[in-house]
């Protein structure tokens, strides 16, 4: 099933462009103003992400931000302005915590890969809550075991045949984690990357800058959920 991503703008026109622009790529919906939004956002269709237009009446997107954060916390949040400026900025991070800022006009491309760095970001968050509410319940398991994911699954049988019966294979940490090994498999969605005799991490290939080549010693540095490869033996 496809997830949904919810534009907020107070322009009919603008939402109706967007979708328009996108509806080949992704699933779109749309609402008119704050009130809108979290009336559809409170109704019974999940949404994954939300891009919010900066400048609306009665409630900016800042303020709905603040509001979306503490009552729909999981959705990944991305704001849309024509002036970014400081005090934009510090508003949307500080009562926000956004994802991305994305400024206007902003062209296809940028938009598509933002939004699908956001659908990552939020199957992360999803399978790492599924990671620590297993360890609550019944002790740490290996995680491929309650992925749902096929090509996770994929990624973490393939790094038992290569490395080992009982190698682990886990995400990484895409705000700050920095990891340094050799790629030992490239999957359709994954650069799996030995950090260990009995251990990998899984990097999603659309948050890294550059696809490795198998066997090369490369770092792998995130930061604010995209990531950049650097060879460091090759």
């Amino acid at each position: 099933m496809a997830e949904n991503i919810l534009f907020v703008d107070d322009e009919p026109s603008v939402l109706e462009g967007y979708r328009r622009l996108l509806r080949q790529e992704f699933q779109i919906e749309t609402a008119v103003g704050g009130q809108e939004a979290l009336a559809k956002l409170a109704g019974s269709t999940p949404y994954a992400v939300l891009v919010v237009d900066m400048r609306m009446p009665e409630m900016d997107g800042a303020q709905l931000l603040a509001k979306v954060v503490i009552r729909f916390p999981e959705i990944i949040r991305i704001m849309l302005t024509g002036n970014l400026d400081i005090q934009t900025a510090v508003r949307a991070v500080n009562e926000g915590s956004i994802f991305r800022f994305l400024t206007k006009p902003c062209e296809k491309e940028t938009l598509v890969s933002t939004l699908q760095a956001a659908l990552v970001q939020y199957r992360l968050a999803g399978f790492k809550e599924q990671y620590y509410k297993a360890a609550v319940e019944s002790g740490p398991p290996r995680l491929e075991k309650p992925l749902l994911n096929a090509a996770l699954e994929e990624a973490a049988e393939q790094v038992r045949v290569i490395l080992a019966k009982d190698a682990k294979t886990r995400l990484p940490s895409t705000f700050g984690g920095t990891y340094t090994g050799n790629p030992i498999w490239l999957g359709r969605e994954h650069v799996v990357q030995r950090i260990s005799a009995t251990a990998a991490i899984a990097h999603f290939k659309s948050l890294v800058d550059a696809t490795p080549a198998v066997g090369d010693v490369v770092r792998i540095q995130y930061e604010h959920g995209h990531a950049t490869v650097e060879v460091v033996k090759s």
